[in-house]
């Protein structure tokens, strides 16, 4: 439903098996290695009417206009006004400016991660979206991992102990956006994964060490995340690792589970210590059991996209909300913060003893 309480008239489209639904005119705002994908998806689903794309580097819009046979708009303003939703995959940096911009136009919008560089922009962003009336998500698009999705099946949240996440990529040709440190760029999904899990228990510490090594700005990052007296979690990111790791270890009274996010597998190890007597008379013990969780093959960013869809067309809750993002965003900046204090400090140790 449109602002204001005038009803939306969508296109009709067909699904798999003939069913009919209403179509979605959207657009994507930005081009680059994300933006391609979301294009790439959106022009296969038949949920979406693909309005068109536009970026600020016209060669690049073309390009991947004329790859997928969408429009390139020549501005974003022309492109806003004919779509009812869009997806903005632009810089970090622009993330408030864009966001807005569509919010002005009455356009529904899922924003990248981070959702804002900081905190102030992330909540006028929630703002803005709200007062308009409008679905804002936010693309934290490991909630939609498979893996993930099994995993909210197994855990109790009052039953977890202890989390460890690690998440590494190589420095170069990994297509890394560049405008943030690796706590915005790599760290967020994990921050946003385990206080989603997490939930209803909220964050009360926070500790967060990092180093520079090959960029102006935080390249490897720790963050320790308390929950309560008997609950926290590690987080570990790196940008300048020699290989691509993406993991979450979950431990818990009784069990540890462990999800590899890339080849998107469960594997729970069960503590049971049970002794038996053979059928020869003889002892045996069973000190655990590993069980392989089936878990269905599915894009996660087709996933979120159609969980927009739905947020959007059908009017169902948003999955990853305004708020969600702006928690990430404000963890995020207090683990920057810490990592800042601390390299300022130890410059002035050094040139102290120097």
């Amino acid at each position: 439903m449109r602002p204001g309480g005038t009803e939306t008239q969508y296109p009709v489209g067909t699904e798999r098996g003939g069913k009919s639904m209403k179509q979605l005119r959207i657009g994507v705002i930005g081009t680059g290695h994300m933006g391609g994908s979301h294009v790439r998806v959106l022009s296969q689903e038949s949920r979406f009417d693909l309005r068109g794309v536009y970026d600020n580097d016209p060669v690049q819009a073309e390009r991947i206009g004329k790859q997928y046979d969408t429009k390139v708009f020549g501005s974003m303003e022309e492109l806003l006004s004919e779509v009812e939703a869009v997806t903005i995959a632009v810089p970090s940096s622009l993330h408030r400016e864009v966001g807005y911009l569509a919010a002005e136009h009455g356009v529904h919008a899922m924003i990248e991660k981070p959702l804002a560089t900081d905190s102030r922009d992330a909540e006028e962003l929630v703002r803005v979206f709200q007062e308009k009336g409008l679905k804002l998500q936010v693309g934290h698009i490991e909630r939609f991992n498979p893996a993930v999705i099994e995993l909210r099946k197994l855990i109790q949240t009052d039953q977890v102990i202890f989390i460890q996440a690690n998440r590494y990529s190589p420095f170069s040709g990994s297509g890394r956006i560049t405008d943030v440190s690796v706590i915005e760029d790599l760290m967020i999904h994990d921050i946003d994964l385990i206080t989603s899990l997490m939930e209803p228990c909220e964050v009360r510490d926070i500790y967060g060490r990092g180093e520079m090594v090959r960029s102006s700005s935080c390249d490897f990052a720790t963050c320790v995340l308390g929950f309560h007296q008997s609950t926290h979690a590690v987080i570990n990111a790196s940008r300048v690792s020699q290989n691509k790791v993406r993991t979450l270890n979950i431990y818990s009274e009784g069990n540890s589970i462990w999800v590899d996010l890339i080849n998107r597998s469960v594997t729970v190890y069960k503590n049971t210590d049970v002794e038996a007597l053979g059928q020869h008379e003889e002892y045996y013990r069973q000190e655990g059991i590993t069980a392989k969780i089936y878990v269905p093959m599915e894009e996660p960013l087709r996933a979120e996209l159609r969980s927009f869809y739905n947020a959007v067309a059908l009017d169902r809750p948003v999955e990853v909300t305004g708020e969600s993002g702006l928690r990430a965003v404000r963890i995020c900046q207090e683990v920057a913060r810490q990592v800042r204090q601390q390299n300022e400090e130890r410059i002035r140790k050094e040139g102290f003893f120097a």
